[in-house]
């Protein structure tokens, strides 16, 4: 395997992992939001009934949004561990040479 094909390979990882970890911030602000509303709507139970009813459209598609980051989460872990296997492939053909 050559060196160029390696470092895209060693970009993409990265890139990967980059991805993995802003997504991880927009989960946990995500969180972190939905207890803040939580904790403003203990004292206003009917104002989020009404909100509710009112933005149900706009609410599932965001839960339909929020499943296809998780989709893509997903997959992001295991596109990471086949790159992860593939730079160890490459380490170990060059190690070995071309037997």
């Amino acid at each position: 395997m050559n060196n160029y094909f390696k470092n895209k390979l060693k970009d993409r990882l990265t890139y990967c992992k980059s991805w993995k970890h802003d997504i991880d911030m927009y989960l946990a602000n995500k969180e972190i939001t939905k207890q803040a509303d939580e904790e403003f709507y203990k004292t206003r139970p009917f104002l989020k009934f009404v909100l509710n009813i009112y933005f149900l459209p706009y609410n599932l598609l965001r839960v339909a949004r929020y499943l296809r980051i998780r989709h893509d989460y997903k997959k992001n872990e295991i596109e990471m561990e086949v790159l992860t296997k593939k730079i160890k492939e490459s380490r170990n053909w060059r190690t070995y040479g071309n037997k």
